[in-house]
């Protein structure tokens, strides 16, 4: 039996079972502060009996380095009360048993390899476009960590031509983050339509970052953003006309309906995904 926790800056999902496909309890908890929602979570998980493993995702930027002083910890998150916060310790403190940590949206990758659109697939990108925006990657069925996790939301990006607005990202004002984004394509003055092909035609740069870096089987979009309607089918065209005539992708182009594809999970992918961090890694515990 195995515990599973992700997190987001809006809400943290809690389940129990033996697998994505086996989940016999889940529930989701509100983010509030640090160590109101960490107890919250494990308070439930706790009531649901023995088990033998915990699979933590959450947002970042996350310590991942079982070097560092601050392995385990939200380092220089904007959330006052998680900044520099020991995420790893709570939850080993609550919850006696081995845990294996991961950033979101790789634990949402290895959900859609699982249970999602990247089922029979060993290379999956997932891209998670809202009020944050993130991208996760599992490669040959194993997530893509360096010295830490990715921070591929920030990629730089061109603006579009008529494009003036200065961006929100704190740290870069205009990167991929910052331009795309339910508050600040709203902020544009934009109509519904015109926000979906603005934010379609930024997301085909990303989309083609990835195709050409990373090769992966299928691109999955997920988020407010990324399920805004509109957004993938003009999506799908940007990415064709971004590719252009390259014969080298000839076979993406041909597939750009399944290559390009929005989440069938309902935002469930990264707690499913946690139910596999102990086969994704060997335990940070063992």
């Amino acid at each position: 039996m195995l515990a599973g926790i992700k997190g987001s800056g809006t809400e943290f999902r809690a389940v129990v079972g033996t697998g994505p496909h086996d989940v016999r309890a889940e529930e989701v908890f509100p983010t509030t502060t640090a160590d109101e929602t960490i107890a919250r979570v494990t308070g439930f998980l706790a009531a649901q009996g023995e088990f033998d493993h915990v699979g933590l995702a959450c947002f970042g930027p996350l310590d991942l380095d079982p070097r560092s002083p601050s392995y385990g910890h939200i380092t220089s998150s904007l959330k006052p009360t998680w900044r520099d916060y020991d995420l790893l310790g709570a939850v080993r403190a609550a919850l006696p048993v081995p845990v294996t940590l991961e950033i979101d949206v790789n634990a949402s990758a290895l959900g859609e390899c699982a249970a999602g659109a990247g089922v029979g697939k060993r290379s999956v990108v997932f891209m998670t476009v809202g009020k944050g925006t993130g991208i996760g990657a599992v490669l040959g069925g194993r997530p893509v960590r360096g010295r830490s996790h990715p921070e591929m939301g920030h990629l730089p990006v061109a603006r579009h031509p008529s494009d003036v607005f200065a961006g929100t990202c704190p740290a870069h004002g205009d990167c991929f983050e910052g331009l795309v984004n339910p508050a600040g394509l709203a902020a544009r003055g934009l109509s519904g339509h015109e926000q979906a092909l603005l934010a379609a035609w930024y997301l085909a740069q990303v989309v083609m970052t990835m195709t050409y870096s990373l090769s992966p089987e299928v691109i999955v979009l997920d988020g407010a953003v990324g399920t805004m309607p509109g957004v993938l089918p003009a999506l799908r065209e940007a990415t064709l006309d971004r590719l252009g005539a390259d014969p080298a992708m000839a076979g993406v182009k041909a597939a750009i309906d399944t290559y390009v594809v929005a989440s069938p999970l309902g935002g469930r992918a990264g707690v499913l995904g946690t139910l596999l961090l102990d086969q994704a890694y060997e335990s940070e515990d063992a």
